[in-house]
């Protein structure tokens, strides 16, 4: 349930209230798998989203059973303020920086996952964002507050303080990132623009770490994609293609688990590809004004496994959707998505083939 609250032309507050509920036999698993090895299996395999990295906890369970769990949450609880020279937002909210589709190095606060195609909703976080324009430019200023999970202590140490520059060069669209995050620095550039009849992006990022990662001190990261509409058939079409470079991976999958680097990165959600290169793409057919189907391809480069991820998504009438979602996994053994065997646990991690329907219903 999503409420605005505006309080004058200047003044609005947002709350949003989600109730979720799970369960089956991946749950059941999981718990099985956290009480046999709690430390790599903190949450088992499902459970509700956690909030001991943000700075508040607005996440409370109402039934967490072996089979099942129910739990409620504010994913939104935000002020914003608009004097004569830009806007303040305080409390819960999301944002996003970057303009990877597939991938988003850029993106540092809550990034959609590769397999997120439901992304009309993003998870929020506990941050202050104030943006204003300076001349042909505009500013963005942000503080996300964090904690340690396993201290609870908050601090500079745990949190995120960063300063975004968007303006245009020419007929780019550009933008530069400086940031503190944790306790490393990350710098970034992206530009945008149009190569004919097609739309390019590019972004690169930086990261000097504050701990050497492999014997290394810094990596970079980039994503590039280009996409482009046309009619063919009588029929809309839509596609894209992106190529996405990991400067954190050595393409040792098993051994970077062990890496905290690594490790830190997959447990707050900024991270979830452990190797290299990957190319995707995403093909988009209007079969009918009221029914488009979709087709995404995820590859790994370098050891050639990937996902497929076809969609289809039928407007039902005026305010309901349905969506159709399979998640097809391949890879030979010791792959990325074909599974690889988790040090000195025995446990083979790989994906699970999956098959999700969403009813969207707008009222």
């Amino acid at each position: 349930m999503n409420n605005k609250t505006f309080f004058s032309d200047t003044l609005f507050m947002e709350v949003n209230y989600e109730a979720l509920a799970g369960g089956g036999g991946t749950r059941e698993d999981g718990e099985k798998l956290k009480a046999h090895c709690p430390a790599i299996f903190p949450d088992g395999l499902s459970g509700p989203i956690r909030d001991e990295h943000r700075f508040f906890n607005l996440t409370a369970p109402l039934h967490e059973g072996e089979r099942s769990v129910l739990y409620h949450r504010l994913d939104r609880a935000f002020f914003s303020f608009s004097p004569d020279w830009g806007e303040i937002r305080i409390g819960r909210q999301a944002v996003t920086w970057g303009h990877g589709f597939t991938f988003n190095p850029m993106d540092l606060f809550n990034p959609f996952a590769p397999t997120d195609l439901e992304r009309d909703y993003k998870t929020g976080d506990d941050l202050v964002l104030v943006h204003f324009p300076v001349k042909r430019a505009g500013v963005d200023l942000i503080y996300a507050a964090h904690r340690d999970p396993d201290t609870d202590k908050a601090g500079m140490d745990q949190s995120s303080l960063g300063v975004k520059l968007h303006t245009n060069i020419g007929r780019l669209d550009t933008d530069v990132m400086v940031a503190r995050h944790y306790k490393d620095i990350v710098t970034g550039i992206g530009t945008a623009g149009n190569l004919a009849d097609a739309a390019f992006r590019l972004d690169l990022i930086g990261t000097v770490l504050d701990q050497k990662s492999r014997g290394r001190g810094y990596y970079i990261s980039g994503v590039a994609n280009l996409d482009y509409s046309w009619v063919w058939l009588d029929r809309n079409w839509y596609g894209y293609i992106e190529l996405y470079y990991n400067g954190l991976s050595d393409n040792d999958y098993a051994d970077q688990l062990l890496d905290p680097a690594v490790s830190d990165r997959l447990d707050r959600g900024e991270l979830f590809a452990l190797g290299r290169w990957y190319a995707s793409a995403n093909v988009n057919l209007e079969i009918h004004p009221l029914v488009n189907a979709y087709i995404t391809p995820i590859i790994n480069l370098h050891d050639g496994s990937g996902i497929l991820l076809p969609r289809v998504v039928y407007d039902f009438s005026d305010n309901i959707r349905i969506s159709l979602t399979l998640l097809l996994n391949w890879g030979a053994a010791g792959t990325e998505y074909g599974g690889f065997v988790i040090p000195d646990t025995g446990f083979t991690t790989a994906p699970a083939d999956t098959v999700s329907a969403w009813i969207t219903w707008f009222f």
